[in-house]
């Protein structure tokens, strides 16, 4: 079977094909396993599709989208970490190992099993949803699931700062009691010994040629 052209427009927008694309280019993926699942095994088609700059391009763009997002790493990790049952069981079976490695690896390998009890507490967690998808139409693509960002975290418990414990622990001001007025001392008639001020009812001076009584 020849290499028809006219597939390559609907192969270049298919967002499936660009994710196992840049699987590929990360190494999650082999060129065997991706032909295969493509049915790509004729080279005309499979070099066609490299020569396209603008495919190229929109490659690498998702696949600095799925770094960013975290999809890379997990699917490398989910990758990896199948490797960790063949490691744990040369430990665990090694006799020259130390007692402690062995139980340690008995655990791993337990809780990798699933039969390890779940008993963290629920958590509660904040997703942000963030969509990329109008910059991508702007361009005239069509979005695909990568172009939307989402952040699963869990809510960290709130702890007490440490001005918080320092006003805690600083003592309580002393309670002052509320007392009885005191009462203002009250004066007799007169001026007080030793006063400069004049009386108020100060005797007024008569005028010439006049007496007063």
């Amino acid at each position: 079977m020849g290499f028809d052209p006219h597939l390559l427009p609907s192969m270049m927008k298919d967002e499936s094909l660009i994710q196992d694309l840049c699987r590929f280019a990360d190494g999650i993926l082999t060129e065997k396993q991706v032909r295969q699942r493509w049915h790509l095994a004729d080279d005309d088609i499979w070099f066609a599709l490299g020569r396209e700059e603008a495919f190229v391009e929109r490659i690498e763009f998702v696949r600095t989208q799925r770094i960013r997002s975290g999809a890379t790493k997990r699917e490398l990790a989910q990758l990896h970490v199948t490797k960790a049952p063949a490691v744990l069981d040369k430990i665990l079976s090694d006799e020259r190992a130390s007692p402690k490695h062995r139980i340690d690896a008995a655990k791993t390998l337990d809780d990798l099993a699933g039969f390890a009890p779940q008993t963290a507490a629920e958590q509660e967690r904040v997703i942000i949803r963030i969509d990329l998808g109008a910059d991508v139409r702007a361009k005239g693509g069509v979005p695909g699931p990568d172009d939307v960002l989402v952040y699963d975290c869990a809510v960290q418990p709130k702890t007490k700062s440490l001005d918080d414990e320092t006003v805690h622990n600083q003592p309580h001001p002393p309670r002052i009691e509320q007392q009885e007025p005191i009462p203002p001392i009250k004066r007799g008639r007169g001026r007080p010994p030793g006063s400069k001020n004049k009386p108020k009812h100060a005797p007024q001076k008569s005028l010439p040629g006049f007496k007063t009584e």
